[in-house]
């Protein structure tokens, strides 16, 4: 697999784990992307080692749609019959990143086109960052404050 674990990070309020990775081959990219382990309740299914190794690497694929949407904003890639999300995409992309012309029928019933075909243009990546939870970003800040003025 080509999905390299950097860091992880366990949220301090909500108790998710933000997990850092590097993904190759993305569109020829390599490509740095902060996703979430599901959160259960507790700190008890938070993954480390081989257990969160093999979580993202079942989750590649998904990644790399997800990064490709991105990219390629405004794509409308049909979903080739026994090809997954991710191979239909990589092959829209190979065919030259076109959304098909959309036709239809006037009043009069004549042939219409209604979306002329667009070629979507491939957006830079840029590496991506958690959300940030303002109301728990404040509360630490005012933590910290506290602690120094106490101290």
């Amino acid at each position: 697999m080509s999905v390299q674990i950097d860091k992880t990070k366990t949220h301090p309020t909500d108790g998710y784990q933000w997990i850092y990775v590097t993904i190759d081959n993305v569109d020829g990219d390599t490509c740095k992307y902060v996703t979430s382990q599901p959160f259960n309740g507790d700190s008890s299914g938070i993954l480390s080692g081989d257990g969160l190794q093999t979580y993202v690497d079942s989750r590649e694929d998904l990644y790399k749609v997800r990064i490709l949407g991105i990219m390629y904003q405004g794509a409308v890639v049909p979903q080739l019959e026994g090809k997954s999300e991710l191979e239909s995409f990589e092959a829209w992309v190979s065919a030259g990143c076109k959304n098909a012309e959309v036709k239809g029928v006037d009043a009069e019933g004549e042939e219409i086109v209604i979306k002329a075909e667009e070629v979507i243009e491939k957006k830079a990546w840029v590496d991506s960052e958690p959300p940030v939870d303002q109301a728990s970003l404040i509360a630490d800040l005012q933590a910290k404050v506290e602690a120094l003025e106490n101290a």
